[in-house]
């Protein structure tokens, strides 16, 4: 079981019950974040608000995600178990433990009424750097050759041994989509930040190997700015650390395949009876989604 670092402690503040950086936590920054909850309105899905304290140019950039009461049945799971805000910063805190990158969580709190759990919320501090797709759309949306065209090969190869050594350590990343993935470029190449994990899970390392599947599905379902198939495919044997196919690896690309197929017409409305190359061709016919991330 993960311990809690040190560096925060629980404190209460009215039927707030809060986790905080004892760095970085204050009372004048609470009161900014109590400002922030009451103007913000409940909404099924979390919100993620923006704001910069101290206010003015030299402010810190913050993000603050609240979430509001869920409805039934996960109200009554809430009353026992721990909000999203919480798990999300303990999972953060267990990553950041196995050398992987997530922004910093200055606190997290949930507010509840006789242990009915009203809202919760978590704050990060801001992490300069780019999603993923927009990354790949401001450096590689062109055709590329020579040092560019290995720098994309290069980042792509990291990304892909960050997530296999992400799910040989037993996590599983809750919504492992491209948005999800933040690229920090620094002088040694690029640095990938984990974000959102409210969902996020560690699992024994004998059961996680039935469910790293599904964060393979999500990176691979979306059309993405100069990354063809011959890309995937490199992904793919860099993620697997093998330097050629063997059968079980063919049958998970047919699986993957015919998963990103099944989920490109669930969420995008497209079916075509083309080649997996053209369906996820990044400026084909069916690129849509590159416009939404």
């Amino acid at each position: 079981m993960m311990t809690l670092s040190s560096k925060y402690r629980l404190l209460r503040e009215g039927r707030w019950g809060l986790l905080v950086h004892t760095e970085r936590w204050n009372r004048q920054l609470w009161q900014e974040v109590l400002r922030q909850l009451t103007d913000q309105k409940p909404a099924a899905h979390p919100q993620t608000k923006r704001f910069y304290y101290p206010q003015g140019e030299n402010g810190e950039e913050f993000y603050l995600k609240i979430y509001h009461r869920g409805h039934f049945p996960g109200s009554i799971k809430d009353l026992c178990r721990s909000s999203k805000a919480l798990r999300a910063l303990k999972q953060g805190l267990a990553l950041t433990e196995q050398g992987f990158h997530v922004p910093l969580a200055v606190a997290a709190g949930e507010e509840r009424d006789l242990r009915a759990l009203k809202r919760a919320f978590l704050l990060t501090v801001g992490v300069e750097g780019s999603p993923l797709p927009l990354f790949l759309r401001e450096h590689f949306a062109v055709p590329l050759a020579g040092a560019a065209l290995r720098e994309k090969r290069g980042s792509l190869r990291k990304l892909a041994l960050e997530t296999r050594r992400l799910h040989q350590e037993g996590f599983v990343h809750g919504d492992l989509v491209p948005s999800n993935i933040l690229v920090r470029p620094e002088e040694s190449g690029v640095s990938f930040f984990y974000m959102d994990n409210d969902r996020t899970r560690r699992y024994p390392a004998w059961l996680a190997q039935s469910l790293w599947k599904r964060n393979l599905v999500q990176l691979n379902r979306f059309v993405l700015s100069g990354i063809s198939l011959q890309d995937r495919m490199r992904f793919l044997r860099a993620y697997l650390g093998r330097d050629s196919w063997a059968e079980r690896d063919r049958e998970l690309m047919r699986w993957l395949e015919m998963k990103t197929r099944q989920r490109r017409l669930e969420c995008d409305r497209i079916e075509a009876q083309v080649s997996f190359r053209e369906l996820m061709r990044w400026n084909g016919p069916f690129a849509s989604n590159i416009r939404e991330l």
